[in-house]
């Protein structure tokens, strides 16, 4: 299914520093530029890269394709320069940089199409995952209509695995670059952070609850759950269909389909017991870690074949007829 994949994006992306609040179609474009430069992430940040160019539908960055805004939006983002900092993974040293996202861009009038070129140094900015990396789907991640959506969405899918997270609010209002804005908590929370879990809960596979803590006569800090959408209404049927194509294409990596119809099979027993939506996010787990180097292909086939698979329903064990002599 067309951009129904992950994307990995670099943490540091997400925690980068502009010194103005993004708009909803900043935050898709550079989504879409992360997703076009998927191939030469690195961990290597001696990595060296070279301008890129891309090319990018205007369909997929905003549904009127109104070159006349979207232009616009590159031109600004093409104009702020972001810092951020990277960290060199075992010695903990940070290493800081500032860079302009886009140097350039055309357009064939007319054309559904744009070209944006990448400088270098953005590319470093895109591209190193040495310090870690967020997945999540860059559908959802589009679609939401409040950028402190897409901002939030990114933290539930950096911090699922470990159910919540919790900062200050201080802290929070930098990560959604509004420092000047929403001082009384009752603006945080209807403008903010109510909308974007009303929105996250129709939308997305992910969507949060939150607690307010205070300090003496002041709400100072917020704590997140995170939980995984499993609302059966019309809405999220899409989202459903799109972790069953993840669950059949992550197993016939395993299983191909040149040996034998047990990838389809599996994946069938998978969904008429229930198990997509478990199945979904423990293969995303587990593509994280082989992504990472922290398991091999034979170590996630073992797991799949000895523990996960068993778990729904799903007999792995060689069946041989026997023969008397």
């Amino acid at each position: 299914m067309e951009n129904s994949k992950k994307i990995k994006q670099p943490n540091h992306v997400s925690t980068a520093r502009f010194n103005y609040s993004l708009t909803v179609l900043e935050k898709n474009i550079i989504y879409t530029i992360i997703e076009e430069l998927q191939k030469i992430m690195s961990r290597d940040l001696n990595q060296k890269y070279i301008n890129q160019r891309i090319t990018v539908e205007l369909k997929t960055l905003e549904q009127n394709r109104n070159y006349s805004r979207i232009k616009n939006a590159i031109k600004k983002l093409g104009s702020k320069h972001v810092e951020f900092d990277v960290v060199i993974p075992k010695t903990g040293k940070m290493t800081g940089f500032s860079t302009s996202l886009i140097s350039g861009l055309r357009h064939e009038y007319n054309s559904g199409l744009i070209i944006l070129n990448i400088p270098e140094d953005a590319c470093r900015f895109f591209c190193y995952i040495g310090g870690g990396f967020t997945s999540f789907q860059k559908t959802i991640a589009i679609s939401l209509n409040s950028v402190y959506s897409k901002y939030l969405y990114e933290l539930c899918c950096r911090w699922e695995d470990r159910g919540g997270y919790s900062c200050s609010i201080e802290e929070l209002k930098i990560y959604l670059s509004i420092t000047d804005k929403y001082n009384q908590i009752v603006h945080l929370r209807a403008k903010v952070l109510e909308q974007a879990k009303e929105e996250l809960k129709k939308k997305a596979d992910l969507f949060f609850t939150y607690s307010l803590k205070k300090v003496g006569r002041k709400y100072s800090k917020i704590s997140f759950k995170i939980h995984r959408n499993t609302q059966g209404n019309e809405e999220y049927y899409g989202v459903r269909e799109e972790h069953f194509i993840y669950v059949y294409n992550f197993l016939i990596r395993f299983f191909p389909n040149y040996d034998d119809n047990k990838a389809a099979n599996y994946a069938d027993i998978i969904a008429n017991g229930g198990y997509v939506e478990k199945a979904y996010y423990r293969f995303v787990k587990l593509e994280d870690q082989l992504e990472a180097r922290y398991k091999t292909k034979k170590d996630i086939k073992n797991i799949l074949l000895k523990s996960i698979l068993p778990e729904y329903g799903i007999s792995t064990v060689n069946k041989t007829k026997s023969h008397s002599t």
